[in-house]
């Protein structure tokens, strides 16, 4: 019983009964560019169930219906959260988001796949999407409260939901309002173009209520970006009910966003407008032009003028100069490439931060663009791998996994680096990459593949955590099997970390002498991601 007396008293706040009586008024533009608030009042009647000297509360939402219409969303509702009737079950309850990663020491994220199962019920709108909240509303004294809800260009049906409380009840209601001009102008326009696309901009004009007669368009804007070859203006005749549309002919003509202006009066002088954009992007691969100039000594000067750019698309051009000794090799030219890098996962992602962590602030200024800070994006490279790390240690491409031993000692190397040039790398996650590493190699197949098998030795080597008898092993009975350049640097470079310098030199000439050699035998078969290219480079370095 005492349970049916609460039901009773919260299901009593009968905010349905005063949104019911709210005065919905039709959006209407009189003068270009005026937007009309849309004034959502409770109107002469109280909410009911409010107490005496009670205070109580109201939310009211205004949402498109087609963006609640692609998950099915259902206006919310208190009463039956609190007190709808619910078939005896389990009910499963989870503390997951308040556990501390122990990998990374931050709360646990619950991660689930994109769009899997997903139902959609009808597609976005084309018109500026509309979602708007009051936030929190005292009722006033007289039992009203009047909320304003300015809404942008657009027509179509926004879903009110409101959801009232106190501290004796509470109640909500949802209802739709039809938000539209007198004559509904809609316009579909393409995505996108690329310069010398042609296409066209149809407008479609409806009748809906009002004057019929003589309707006059104009459509302007988008001057030097885009051209209009015909029908910019039209004359046109409405009749009740009627529909027309016009085709406007669209050429692209340089890349930009193109601000387009659909001006309509119509047949009792009221002028209606509509804006909407017309981006122009180059579908063209990126360009890079490289010139390589020797300056004369003591004086010697080199001027840029406007005609570097000559031969590419205006405002797309981008130029960097660097003064080094070693002509031809642009590194700001190559961060830069590694910044527009549109990937991401893990051995991505470490590609692009490796670089960082050691060059210098000049270099990494000219090559990076944004302006984000370096740090930010290492300490943002190092958390992304470390959110692709398993239990075990290891690493998968895209989520956690393991398996891939090249990998492993990839983003190990990078967290290795990292950490001794102070960047902060959690203790634990670091330790089981370590770990993986060394179980890895303790259980080595009888023929294994040692490119990766010498990367994980110099990473454990690096970190003072690999065996010397195994390594001199390997630099006495088994480097002929060590199949590429790098593999054989590696094996060298963990020698010399150990101070073996005879059998570092050795190796490291049978290292020199295989990355001279233009053949790569194991090319086609490598499993470290390597070429010949690489190689040469990491011998050098």
């Amino acid at each position: 019983h005492a349970v049916d007396q609460l039901r009773v008293e919260v299901a009593d706040l009968d905010a349905e009964a005063a949104l019911a009586e709210i005065e919905l008024l039709r959006r209407r533009r009189f003068e270009a560019g005026d937007v009309e608030d849309a004034d959502i009042d409770g109107g002469e009647r109280d909410i009911g169930g409010v107490a005496p000297g009670d205070t109580a509360y109201v939310t009211l939402a205004a949402v498109d219906v087609g963006i609640l219409n692609i998950t099915s969303f259902e206006a919310p509702s208190p009463q039956e959260f609190y007190f709808g009737q619910r078939r005896l079950g389990v009910e499963i309850r989870d503390l997951y988001s308040k556990l501390i990663d122990r990998m990374q020491g931050a709360p646990g994220a619950v991660r689930s796949g994109g769009d899997a199962g997903a139902s959609m019920v009808s597609p976005p709108p084309m018109d500026e999407l509309v979602a708007i909240f009051s936030g929190i509303v005292t009722i006033g004294p007289d039992g009203k409260a009047s909320i304003p809800v300015t809404v942008p260009d657009f027509n179509g049906t926004l879903k009110l939901m409101a959801v009232g409380w106190s501290k004796t009840g509470v109640g909500q209601a949802s209802q739709d309002m039809v938000v539209r001009d007198p004559i509904v102008m809609q316009v579909s326009q393409p995505r996108f173009l690329a310069p010398g696309d042609t296409s066209r901009i149809s407008i479609d004009i409806t009748h809906v209520e009002g004057p019929v007669g003589a309707v006059r368009l104009a459509l302007t804007g988008g001057d030097g970006i885009v051209k209009l070859e015909a029908n910019a203006t039209a004359d046109l005749t409405l009749s009740e009910k009627g529909h027309q549309r016009i085709l406007v002919p669209v050429t692209a003509e340089t890349v930009g966003d193109a601000g387009m202006t659909l001006a309509m009066t119509t047949p009792d002088g009221t002028v209606l407008t509509k804006n909407f954009g017309l981006p122009v992007r180059s579908i063209a691969p990126e360009t890079v032009a490289k010139s390589a100039f020797e300056l004369a000594a003591k004086g010697g000067t080199l001027t840029l003028g406007d005609d570097i750019f000559a031969d590419f698309v205006p405002d797309t051009a981008r130029a960097t100069v660097s003064i080094t000794g070693l002509g031809g090799f642009d590194v700001a030219g190559v961060v830069r490439a590694l910044d527009r890098y549109p990937y991401g996962c893990t051995e991505q992602l470490t590609s692009r931060a490796m670089p960082l962590v050691y060059l210098d602030q000049t270099i990494l200024a000219a090559g990076l663009s944004g302006g984000e800070d370096v740090a930010k994006r290492v300490n943002d490279a190092i958390s992304g791998v470390l959110a692709n790390q398993s239990s075990s240690g290891g690493f998968g491409l895209w989520q956690p996994d393991s398996g891939d031993l090249w990998l492993d000692a990839y983003v190990t190397d990078f967290l290795t680096r990292a950490r001794e040039t102070g960047y902060a790398v959690p203790a634990e996650s670091f330790t089981l990459a370590l770990d993986n590493l060394k179980n890895s190699i303790n259980y080595l197949p009888e023929k294994p593949d040692f490119g990766p098998v010498a990367y994980a030795y110099y990473v454990l080597a690096r970190n003072g955590r690999a065996a010397i008898g195994d390594l001199r092993y390997y630099a006495d009975n088994e480097v002929q099997n060590f199949a590429t350049p790098l593999a054989k640097a590696h094996l060298a470079a963990a020698l010399a970390l150990y101070g073996d310098r005879v059998r570092a030199e050795s190796v490291f000439r049978t290292a020199v002498g295989a990355a001279e050699n233009d053949s790569d035998p194991a090319r086609a078969t490598r499993s470290d991601y390597g070429t010949a290219l690489r190689d040469g480079a990491a011998v050098l370095t």
